[in-house]
This record gives C-alpha cells, sequence and structure tokens, in this order.
C-alpha cells in the first residue's frame, strides 16, 4: 500500500458497495460492481484520502459472486495485506464509493 499524488488514467472505475476483512486470511476484500472500463489481477485500486491525496493497493484476486436477495452478480476484489494494513482499510469505512483502477501503482 502506497501512498501517491499522481493522477494516474484509469482502466476502469469500481463503483464499491461495501468492505470487509478475512484477518485470519490477511485478506481485505471490495464487494460491487464494475461500471466502466476493466479490471485484472495485478492491477490497483486507488482509493482516495481526498482531493489530492490516495493509497494505492494491489488486487491478488477477483471473483463473482451471488448474493440470495439479488437477481444480478456482484464482483469481489480481494486484496492480500498484513494486520496494519486491514485496520487501515476498515478505518476508511470504504463503500458507496467509485474507485479507479489503474494498471500503476506500488504495493
Amino acid at each position: 500500500m502506497k501512498k501517491t499524488t499522481e493522477t494516474k488514467s484509469p482502466e476502469g472505475v469500481f463503483q464499491v458497495i461495501d468492505s470487509f476483512a478475512i484477518r485470519k486470511r490477511n485478506q481485505f476484500y471490495l464487494i460491487g460492481k464494475l461500471t466502466k472500463g476493466k479490471i485484472k489481477k495485478e492491477w490497483f485500486v486507488n482509493i482516495g484520502l481526498n482531493e489530492g491525496l490516495a493509497i494505492t493497493v494491489r488486487i491478488n484476486d477477483i471473483e463473482e459472486i451471488e448474493m440470495a436477495s439479488e437477481k444480478d452478480t456482484h464482483t469481489l476484489i480481494i486484496i492480500d495485506c498484513d494486520e496494519t494494513s486491514i485496520d487501515l482499510l476498515l478505518g476508511l469505512n470504504i463503500g458507496l464509493e467509485y474507485l479507479p483502477i489503474t494498471i500503476d501503482g506500488e504495493d
């Protein structure tokens, strides 16, 4: 996870519905839908901290999930991280927002 002030040209835009972590697996998850462009493993999600500052996190895996209460499928972005990163990401309360997906970023 790296803080950055650079503006990157996004490959896609991910609409986050909600986020959660499974500490036993050292993973953080973003549930949502890709609204524009594309997304691939090893690319980066850019999480804005404020208007000019963001952190990038590497996408380790992508899964399609289904929920009993909804007809449409959702995308689950899986991010491998340590305990400190999980605490930070949970503290950001990521949900109901749009995040750019980029090829470039730093772990």
